[in-house]
């Protein structure tokens, strides 16, 4: 494998993919507590785990080189300085008062370099800091809250934390404070990571550009064209930041979908998502345009260009790729009831293994038969569990390599 980042599609061969098998991180998550850390429900940690483990597992007997987020972050934390590093970089962003964050650093400096993402990603107790000294003040006050710091039960989801476009990746500016930390992850990865460039690698966006975006609503249609989503993660703001970076890198369009800004159109891979050449899995927002489509290209000295275009998503999306004409797969055949249904469960939120050759839950039984109909071969995996997070295939992947179309 030549290319240490290399994406220019949503449906070339898979090469290189990054995932996080989710783990002890679910198990921290509380019902009455549900909102604050971003989760709908509780999911069973020992079966979400099995369930991701068919996931990878189709993906390695398709070729792809899996990697996992905690092993590679697990083999730069074996430097001493590194680590130490890390925690205080950890400190300044998720510790706050100012006899908290010496009792954090002393419990983290104290576990093994292979269990600090563990440890980290499960949240911080009072239990845990129990041993340390001197004692801070939090341990001596009464608080029903269990968490000096929230576990990251989001994490599991890397494509919103980083993605990756031609030859450089971005490090998503998170739009919600519960997922903040999780991008120092990334950030330690393509600055000490091997299989990252150990700092070699184009840095598209930064997560303290002050603009938030997220992965999730970033799709790679060519080496020259973008698709974003712009609503509830992701803002205007950020997407004209993205836009100016690409065009100076060669891109020629980038189309920006206004979607509502709510949980319901959170980012565009729940709404659509590549599956062939000329092929879309699309809920029925997109199929029937509910909203506003803006085609934003380069119109010199580092301005931009906008137009909102009248057309139809599938007019806009061929004239993109530069072919006749693209076929949107509607998620529940267009039936209402089973739209919304298969919608919850991330209907439209595929992973492309190569053109024509996807990942998808097993439990949208009505959207893969019309891909099964439509020529699309699906690899369906159970999502009984792994759904639970309001996220689906595309969301649990951020891929690295593929081949180019």
């Amino acid at each position: 494998m030549s290319s240490i980042i290399e994406v220019n599609s949503e449906i070339g061969r898979l090469r290189r993919v990054m995932l996080h098998r989710p783990g002890v991180e679910l198990s921290r998550l509380i019902p009455e507590y549900l909102e604050r850390m971003l989760a709908e429900d509780t999911p069973d940690v020992i079966r979400a785990g099995r369930e991701h483990d068919v996931f990878a597992g189709i993906l390695r007997n398709a070729g792809v080189d899996v990697i996992y987020i905690e092993d590679e972050f697990a083999e730069i934390m074996k430097n001493g300085g590194i680590r130490l590093a890390f925690i205080c970089d950890y400190i300044d962003v998720a510790v706050k008062g100012d006899s908290l964050k010496p009792a954090v650093r002393e419990y983290l400096c104290s576990v093994a370099p292979e269990k600090l993402f563990d440890t980290v990603a499960q949240g911080i107790t009072c239990r845990d800091l129990y041993s340390v000294s001197p004692t801070p003040i939090q341990l001596s006050i009464h608080d029903d809250y269990p968490f000096l710091i929230d576990p990251l039960p989001n994490i599991y989801f890397t494509r919103d934390i980083s993605f990756c476009l031609g030859t450089g990746i971005a490090i998503s500016a998170m739009s919600m404070p519960a997922r903040m930390r999780e991008t120092l992850f990334i950030r330690y990865l393509h600055k000490y990571g091997k299989k990252f460039g150990a700092g070699s690698v184009d840095l598209l966006y930064d997560y303290n550009c002050g603009c938030p975006i997220e992965g999730g609503d970033v799709l790679s249609l060519s080496d020259r064209c973008v698709a974003v989503g712009c609503g509830e993660r992701t803002t205007v703001a950020a997407v004209e930041k993205l836009a100016k970076v690409l065009f100076a890198r060669g891109f020629e369009r980038v189309l920006l979908f206004k979607n509502p800004a709510s949980r319901t159109y959170m980012h565009l891979d729940v709404l659509l998502t590549h599956v062939d050449y000329d092929k879309f899995l699309a809920h029925p927002c997109m199929a029937h345009k509910w909203f506003d489509v803006y085609e934003l290209t380069p119109a010199g000295h580092g301005e931009i260009a906008v137009n909102c275009t009248t057309d139809g998503v599938d007019r806009i999306l061929a004239r993109a790729l530069g072919i006749d004409g693209v076929h949107l797969i509607e998620i529940g055949g267009g039936d209402v009831i089973t739209a919304k249904r298969e919608h919850w469960n991330m209907g439209a939120n595929s992973l492309a293994i190569s053109p024509a050759n996807i990942i998808t839950y097993d439990r949208n039984a009505v959207t893969n038969e019309l891909l099964d109909k439509a020529g699309v071969k699906v690899n369906p995996i159970p999502g009984g569990e792994l759904s639970r997070g309001r996220g689906g295939p595309r969301c649990m992947s951020m891929p690295m390599v593929r081949d180019n179309i």
